[in-house]
């Protein structure tokens, strides 16, 4: 029997205390966000993997995301993460979701203009919420806010619905981030925590996992 996209558990309950789970998005989106000294204050000095910690206990998920950072003693938090993100070295993981998406038509106005990029874009406007000019409308790091956005207002079953038609793609992310040249370990390790906890909201909500067929199609894309 193939996969469906229709619930499988009730959404509000499997994804309980709601305000936890909002709160792993915005913490997971502050990591993937451009740095600044906030953050790096915060990896640092050890708050900010306390704060994913906390989350994690507090929704039982401690196990499944094993919150271990890496060391990142005389790193350079922006340069790592342009290397990494932004194709400053080469092979890269773009932090977009429309470079991994088929797109229809073609890509002449850049990678990361795609069809999710517009959605994103008009998703933002139905919530009079600005996109920061610095990003585009389908980032990884504003998509995560989205979801939160949703979830803080209870749009469960529209949360449950964001989750499988355009979080799918971060397993991808995941391994684009693997195969990219920049060392940028934080950054690799946020990339890799985040998908893992969409392995973990996927379960909870009854959403198939990507096959293993669209994940290297998808990550085939950007290579």
């Amino acid at each position: 029997m193939p996969p469906t996209n229709e619930p499988t558990t009730d959404d509000q309950s499997a994804l309980e205390p709601t305000d936890r789970w909002r709160d792993l998005h915005v913490v997971l989106a502050a990591g993937l966000r451009h740095p600044d000294r906030q953050l790096r204050e915060d990896v640092e000095n050890g708050a900010y993997a306390r704060e994913l910690t906390d989350i994690a206990t507090d929704l039982g998920v401690e196990d499944d995301l094993a919150i271990d950072p890496p060391t990142i003693e005389g790193r350079e938090f922006t340069e790592d993460y342009v290397a990494l993100f932004e194709a400053a070295r080469t092979p890269y993981a773009p932090p977009a979701e429309s470079p991994y998406r088929e797109w229809y038509g073609s890509r002449d106005g850049g990678l990361m203009g795609g069809p999710s990029a517009s959605d994103m874009r008009d998703r933002y406007r139905a919530i009079d919420a600005e996109i920061p000019e610095a990003y585009p409308a389908d980032h990884v790091a504003l998509q995560l806010e989205y979801g939160s956005f949703l979830l803080e207002a209870g749009e469960h079953e529209e949360y449950r619905a964001f989750v499988a038609d355009h979080l799918d793609w971060l397993p991808a992310f995941e391994r684009a981030t693997e195969a990219a040249a920049a060392e940028a370990p934080f950054h690799r390790w946020v990339v890799a925590l985040t998908a893992t906890a969409f392995e973990v909201v996927r379960d909870r909500l009854g959403v198939p996992d990507p096959t293993a067929e669209a994940v290297e199609r998808m990550a085939d894309r950007v290579e």
